[in-house]
């Protein structure tokens, strides 16, 4: 590309920084590497810059706000140039990297790596392909390590996540001990005994509408606790989805099932449910709300296909309790 071609062009500068990146206290925050680009353009007399930002996005993520508006100028015919501070920083899959920068090559854009002394007006650099295969395998290997600290921890008994259930707050002393919150707990309680007592889950969300009692997420907003789903339209709008989700969770019996999902593709960060064989259960570890065998009887129940009444009336108080010994 001569200097007639690119006269006028964008001189790209694109910076990226991951919450991974954060956590190893690596120099690559965003103003570091806008200081690093800004003087590389300077020193070597890039003119027209333009910063393309992406702040908190993995380098396996491809859809990215700054990535995807400096494409667009690129093949708009507007960019001469794209420097970055190093090539992880474009992105950290063999495959997606290679891509990109066969589109840089398309658009006849000039492609530079300050730190890695890679510049396509420099001809091919098979180095850059090794680079590109190390910054991939260094997500690989830190998911792979990530995941045996996970795993240890759990076979301990150890919690790898901070989310607690409804019903329950973090220990004042240990954040890792789980107390009962008694306001909510009431509320757990008369969910599962509703349910024994016949009533569907539609039915329990009415009545708690109709009561006025706070939903999980504006519950936790009222006593300062982390809350959840920042945004909702009505704090007293229980939904079905809600109520079964409590229903199912075995911790209010005192089981600390831990493992329930496990990360399939580190690239995607995409989970898949475990089966039960894939489970770490510790009974007893949690305080119990509501017993075991309330627990069972609302499993059971609602599971159990129930009729229309042909007549109006409360169903019969042993519904869902019991039931034929041959079909368990």
């Amino acid at each position: 590309m001569n200097k007639q071609s690119t006269r006028g062009k964008i001189t790209a500068l694109y910076e990226r920084l991951s919450k991974d990146d954060e956590q190893k206290n690596e120099s690559v925050s965003i103003a570091h590497q806008k200081q690093i680009l800004e003087d590389y353009a300077r020193k070597n007399g890039f003119q027209n810059i333009q910063h393309f930002t992406d702040d908190g996005v993995r380098g396996t993520t491809f859809k990215r706000p700054g990535l995807d508006a400096m494409l667009e100028e690129i093949k708009a015919g507007n960019v001469a140039t794209v420097i970055i501070k190093d090539q992880s920083r474009i992105g950290r899959d063999v495959v997606e990297v290679g891509l990109l920068k066969r589109t840089f090559d398309e658009y006849n854009v000039r492609f530079i790596a300050a730190n890695d002394n890679l510049d396509t007006a420099n001809g091919f650099d098979i180095m850059s392909i090794f680079r590109d295969v190390i910054n991939e395998w260094y997500v690989a290997d830190t998911s792979r390590k990530i995941k045996a600290v996970f795993k240890t921890r759990m076979e301990k008994g150890l919690r790898c996540s901070g989310s607690i259930p409804y019903g329950y707050l973090a220990g004042k002393e240990d954040k890792k001990d789980w107390v009962i919150d008694e306001e909510a707990a009431v509320v757990v309680r008369r969910i599962f005994h509703s349910i024994i007592d016949g009533k569907g889950v539609n039915d329990i969300a009415r009545a708690l509408c109709t009561e006025k009692i706070p939903i999980p997420s504006e519950h936790w907003r009222r006593i300062g606790a982390p809350v959840r789903i920042a945004k909702y339209a009505d704090p007293y709008a229980w939904s079905a989805t809600t109520l079964s989700a409590i229903l199912k969770r075995p911790e209010y019996m005192g089981r600390m099932v831990l493992g329930k999902t496990v990360c399939e593709n580190y690239k995607t960060k995409t989970h898949r449910k475990t089966m039960p064989e894939e489970q770490y259960i510790f009974d007893g570890a949690i305080p119990v709300i509501v017993d075991e065998e309330t627990w069972n009887n609302a499993q059971r129940l609602r599971k159990t296909v129930r009729r229309p009444p042909k007549r109006e009336g409360a169903p019969h108080r042993l519904t869902g309790l019991l039931y034929c010994a041959n079909i368990i």
